[in-house]
């Protein structure tokens, strides 16, 4: 597991009604002096969508601290640890 920082938040809009919608959060983290390595997790809500997911842009920052979790022989190969849900999930509780 690795520290890293949020590099970009965006919210999209999916479908050809576009009434669903999604949350991509770009990262970046080290693993000693290797690196910077970069990744990408996304966030599709299953009810109230467009409302949840504008909600949570609203909630998460560039540069927010996030835990990283990596392949230990590829690092290239990688997650936000426990997804974007769980990373909302800790600010609703830091609040």
């Amino acid at each position: 597991m690795a520290d890293g920082i949020v590099t970009e938040v965006i919210s999209e809009r999916l479908g050809r009604d576009r009434n669903r919608a999604r949350l991509a959060v770009a990262y970046e983290f080290s693993v000693g002096s290797d690196g910077p390595y970069t990744g990408e997790c996304f966030w599709t809500p299953a009810f109230f969508p467009l409302r949840r997911v504008s909600s949570a842009r609203k909630r998460l920052r560039k540069n927010k601290r996030v835990r990283v979790r990596y392949r230990p022989d590829d690092p290239s190969v990688n997650t936000l640890d426990g997804g974007v849900a769980k990373l909302l999930n800790r600010l609703e509780v830091q609040g």
